[in-house]
């Protein structure tokens, strides 16, 4: 049987607004009974579990955004940032292998798998933060100081001078 429009009947005449919108509340009463004795159904462990998942979940995205947070800070707040990050990616990896053997869970996995990915995007961001640490924390000291355009200029020209001679050793030690 082909469904219907919710505003049209058979016959081509409109339903009025009210009568679709009793449908309608009908059909979500429905679908939250069915899904409300589907959980009175799970067993005490599964509840339990799905308590757990959610923690996970919660956790983890307080831990993600933490991290998110504490990487846009000055130094030493990045290194904060890192530290949430690992702690994110502990907590997801558990969640996901949790709410894999969990009923009702299915949507916790696909959450915490972009959240993996989007915290190893993170990740990558973090690579040349750690590697020129020194650097970035010289720049910044520099910045405090100074109270003119040029001498950001200079600041800035100093920290990618820096940074340049930072990564030609680095990359001269590892073609050796």
């Amino acid at each position: 049987m082909p469904k219907e429009s919710p505003r049209k009947r058979s016959d081509g005449e409109r339903r009025p607004k009210s009568e679709v919108r009793q449908r309608l509340e009908k059909e979500r009463q429905a679908k939250r009974d069915e899904l409300e004795r589907a959980l009175k159904a799970l067993s005490v462990d599964d509840k339990r579990r799905l308590a757990r998942v959610r923690r996970f979940m919660t956790g983890f995205g307080f831990l993600a955004l933490a991290a998110m947070i504490a990487l846009s800070l000055p130094l030493p707040w990045p290194a904060a940032g890192i530290v949430a990050m690992v702690a994110g990616v502990i907590a997801a990896i558990r969640g996901i292998v949790l709410a894999r053997h969990t009923p009702f869970a299915g949507g916790a996995v696909t959450y915490l798998a972009l959240g993996l990915v989007l915290l190893g995007i993170f990740a990558v961001y973090c690579i040349p933060l750690v590697a020129s640490w020194e650097e970035q924390w010289a720049y910044q000291q520099c910045l405090r100081q100074t109270q003119t355009i040029e001498g950001e200029d200079a600041c800035r020209a100093s920290f990618e001078q820096a940074t340049e001679a930072d990564w030609r050793r680095l990359f001269q030690r590892g073609s050796d």
